[in-house]
């Protein structure tokens, strides 16, 4: 079983990633992680701390000679700027984990939530990710993901982009979108219908949707499926997504997440002290403008390492060179059928 834990606090010493049960034999080194971190940190509206945050990224077990070996992996990345000490704020931010967590634990210093709540902790999961990225690419399986949407602007281009981007950080304000991600070459029949759980579309759901900021999850046509006949529907397999009844049908994998605008304001939002009940501003100088090109990024790791556990249960194998033939022998089978219809 395919599983992974993170840890570490966004001004902490260190950003750590365990991942348990991945195969042998995969070529993964820490360029090819750097590499990764290095799309998640400079995608377009970053913050002001991404100018500075080195992403300094350390393998610390399960390679060896630049191979995984089977055991569990270990990835550390230092921060740049670790804090000795956290500041004090009894004023929660809305639209963050802040007032949930403070009342959830009974801190009243919303700094202890914010830490383990904020997007920094994504770093570990991309640095994860890649080995599962790795793994995809040498199984002939590709990711893809793109903005398709930049607040209002459902035709966003590079100029239109930069020049909404800059507008909004003017404003002291923030945007929202929609990105789309396209896996293709997946074998048919990953994942499973009998039980609500084995469904691969709640699995990649879950894993994508506890991605910051990301408020919406749609396989294929999404909710515009709602507005079709049924009949209509049918004449269009591309809707589906790449899923049937919770598993892959060996189309292309299309998901679709809405990622809502970064509650932190420079302009400035309305919250209330928990320390004295008075109502105050709370401003952000360092917040991204927009996450959702950024959230792309971590969308591809996060779902590349949900498909790979799918992967691994359909085929099995302790190493890379077990899995390559089952699933070459699988593809080649299924082949058959798909090739005719």
């Amino acid at each position: 079983m395919l599983r992974y834990l993170t840890a570490g606090e966004s001004h902490g010493e260190t950003i750590t990633g365990i991942l348990d049960g991945f195969p042998a034999g995969v070529p993964v080194t820490a360029a090819h992680i750097a590499a990764q971190l290095r799309r998640r940190r400079l995608a377009p509206g970053r913050g002001p701390r991404q100018a500075y945050e080195t992403d300094a990224v350390s393998i610390t077990a399960g390679v060896y000679n630049g191979l995984t070996t089977g055991a569990p992996i270990a990835v550390s990345l230092k921060n740049s700027k670790p804090l000795g000490k956290l500041p004090f704020s009894s004023t929660p931010r809305p639209g963050h984990a802040d007032l949930a967590g403070m009342l959830k634990y009974g801190i009243l210093n919303a700094a202890l939530i914010r830490e383990r709540a904020s997007a920094r902790e994504t770093a570990a999961r991309v640095a994860l990710g890649t080995f599962a990225l790795r793994l995809h690419e040498l199984l002939g399986i590709r990711f893809r993901s793109r903005v398709v949407s930049l607040g209002a602007d459902h035709a966003p281009t590079p100029k239109k982009i930069s020049a909404a981007l800059a507008a909004a950080r003017r404003a002291g304000d923030t945007l929202g979108g929609v990105f789309e991600l396209d896996v293709c070459g997946l074998p048919a029949g990953l994942g499973g219908y009998s039980q609500g759980d084995l469904r691969l579309g709640s699995r990649l759901a879950a894993a994508l949707l506890a991605i910051n900021s990301v408020k919406g999850f749609a396989v294929g046509g999404g909710f515009g499926l709602a507005d079709l006949g049924g009949a209509q529907a049918a004449k269009e397999p591309l809707l589906s997504g790449g899923l049937d009844g919770g598993m892959t049908n060996g189309g292309v994998l299309t998901l679709r997440c809405a990622v809502k605008p970064v509650p932190g304001l420079a302009a400035g939002a309305q919250s209330v002290d928990l320390k004295t009940f008075k109502k105050t501003a709370v401003k952000s100088l360092t917040s991204d403008t927009t996450a959702v090109f950024a959230a792309a990024v971590i969308a591809e790791h996060a779902a590349a390492l949900e498909l790979a556990a799918a992967v691994l249960e359909k085929f099995g194998g302790d190493s890379l060179a077990e899995i390559q033939p089952r699933l070459s022998e699988w593809r080649r089978k299924t082949g058959q059928v798909l090739d005719r219809l």
